[in-house]
């Protein structure tokens, strides 16, 4: 039994792994989907936001990357959150451009699928920037709590606390990467680099209320300690 997903922005079919073998009525529905005007708008403004974004990225690091000065440690992570959001633009960029080549010049309304190594590299890509995007605040937010607690030692105690984190942020990321790997591997056909298989579909929406919540967290974290900061400055 095939398991059909289909929303506004794009379309999963789980439990076939050959394109041919798709009964044609599928095909059509999907091809529909993918031929919607307002699905090839919405991919070429999101293509338009990659390439602006790798722009913005690569300008931002060329030309104030020697006139900013900062600490050692929030520089290198710093360095990381940046290289997280070039990945991420990157590969979001390729999937958007060769998603609507497939929407145009696909004939085959079966053809219209993601080939799968091209789907697996694409998502883990982008997947491993976003979560390296997330995993990287989190890590500066922990630098500033410490440089916030140990003020008066920080430039003598702490100086590979940097390293330490980035190499956490690392391994974490492939980590998350690796055990949503088995997801992504199984017999699923793909329109769009960002789906998910449609059976693990609750799964992805626990995971992002939870990392909703979390930012939360850490944005409220992030406004404590500036307010401390200024706060004790003044004293």
């Amino acid at each position: 039994m095939a398991s059909f997903q289909t929303s506004f922005m794009a379309a999963a079919l789980s439990n076939y792994s050959d394109p041919d073998s798709v009964p044609q009525d599928i095909c059509i529905r999907i091809a529909e989907v993918l031929r919607n005007p307002f699905y090839r708008g919405a991919q070429f403004v999101n293509c338009l936001e990659s390439v602006g974004a790798v722009t913005c990225i690569i300008y931002a690091v060329c030309r104030y990357r020697k006139k900013l000065s900062f600490h050692p440690n929030i520089e290198i992570l710093l360095c990381t959150l940046y290289v997280s959001c070039l990945l991420h633009a990157t590969f979001y960029c390729i999937a958007k451009v060769y998603q609507l080549s497939v929407s145009f010049f696909t004939i085959n309304e079966c053809h219209m699928f993601l080939p799968r190594n091209f789907y697996i590299i694409t998502h883990a890509f982008i997947v491993f920037g976003n979560c390296g995007i997330r995993n990287t605040q989190t890590a500066m937010i922990i630098e500033r709590c410490v440089a916030t607690a140990l003020v008066d030692t920080y430039e003598k105690r702490c100086r590979t606390l940097g390293v330490i984190l980035t190499s956490i942020v690392i391994i974490a990321t492939s980590m998350e990467v690796g055990f949503g790997f088995y997801i992504i591997a199984g017999n699923h056909l793909m329109t769009n680099s960002l789906m998910y298989p449609d059976s693990k579909s609750g799964n992805v929406t626990i995971t992002f209320a939870i990392i909703l919540v979390f930012s939360c967290c850490s944005l409220a974290t992030t406004i404590s300690l500036f307010c401390f900061n200024v706060h004790r400055r003044r004293r």
